[in-house]
């Protein structure tokens, strides 16, 4: 009986340390992600598509049964479930990564786990 009653407890625990433990990977996928973009672009002469394509390209194999894909909060049109906007500030490249991760475990929330990263990075000049 008492081993009837703490099984649902420890399976519980067990799959919420699972699904927490992928969140954290995925949230520092994103970061590490909009690092390596906004780094990429901040090379002079570059531009803030080379930024959305350096992060989808580091973001993607981390990410569990998501797709990421380039759409800015300020545009129209279907979002992405994960999204990533980079942004020309002029003297710095701006790389923000957000949207969701679908849950590992069903009792989650139904639009899955919240991931969020924002990088700025000032561009590289060199003196000639």
């Amino acid at each position: 009986m008492e081993f009837a009653l703490a099984w649902p407890v420890a399976l519980l625990l067990v799959l919420g340390s699972v699904e927490l433990a992928v969140w954290g990977e995925e949230s520092f996928a994103a970061r590490s992600a909009a690092l390596a973009g906004a780094r990429a672009a901040s090379v002079e002469g570059s531009s803030p598509r080379v930024a959305e394509i350096v992060t989808m390209r580091v973001l993607t194999p981390s990410l569990v049964g998501a797709r990421a894909g380039a759409w800015c909060p300020a545009e129209g049109g279907a979002r992405p479930p994960v999204w990533v906007c980079a942004t020309d500030l002029g003297s710095a490249m701006q790389v923000d990564v957000g949207g969701s991760a679908p849950a590992l475990v069903p009792f989650g929330p139904p639009e899955g786990l919240p991931l969020s990263a924002h990088v700025v990075i000032q561009k590289e000049t060199f003196n000639r």
